[in-house]
């Protein structure tokens, strides 16, 4: 080590055993027994490698709602041609006859005009788009929407024997255990249903 760096040294020892000199007179022994508080440099690849993580989960979120945000104005749209188009068909041909007489212009404030008289009813779906929403989703366990009213009852599967009293020799014959009551049987109205 040259003599520059051990004067340094030297001198920053010098200047902490004045300091904790300093602090020793005022509240005693105790500036001795504390651990120095020393700030160490953070982690600069740490904090970069963080920011950048938040940041790209930011940009997915992101690009996430505008993708959402799009697919709800092409459902919009879809919507408001779907109902422009049935709204022209119920006119008749006497609509088609005053549009070729008005300007583009007109055209344009009636498009408007009509768009926002439909926006206040473009609140949701309706009841019907709903059920057949609901109806559409596969049902899983507990997982099922409302209550299974198509799906009456746990009721015992009908047995092939009821049907043919002499079964082939390719099908098993049900042993005594598997004729156990499982649930309560199925009432003859739906009974009559299953068979047809």
């Amino acid at each position: 080590m040259d003599l520059d760096t051990e004067n340094r040294l030297a001198s920053l020892l010098l200047e902490e055993a004045r300091r904790l000199q300093s602090e020793a007179d005022r509240e005693g022994v105790h500036a001795y027994l504390r651990k120095p508080n020393v700030r160490h440099r953070p982690n600069s690849r740490f904090l970069t490698a963080t920011v950048r993580g938040v940041q790209q989960a930011n940009r997915v979120v992101e690009v996430d709602e505008m993708w959402r945000a799009r697919e709800k104005e092409l459902e919009l749209e879809s919507k408001l041609k779907r109902r422009n188009k049935e709204r022209g068909d119920s006119r008749g041909e006497k609509r088609k006859g005053d549009s070729r007489n008005m300007s583009s212009s007109s055209k344009i404030e009636e498009g408007t005009a009509y768009n926002s008289s439909y926006s206040d009813q473009d609140d949701g779906l309706g009841d019907d788009e709903v059920e057949k929403f609901l109806h559409s989703r596969v049902k899983r366990g507990r997982g099922a929407v409302g209550s299974r009213m198509d799906e009456p009852g746990p009721y015992l599967k009908a047995s092939s024997h009821c049907r043919d009293k002499e079964p082939s020799p390719d099908i098993r014959l049900e042993e005594k255990w598997e004729h156990r009551v499982q649930g309560p049987e199925r009432p003859l109205f739906l009974r009559s249903k299953s068979l047809d």
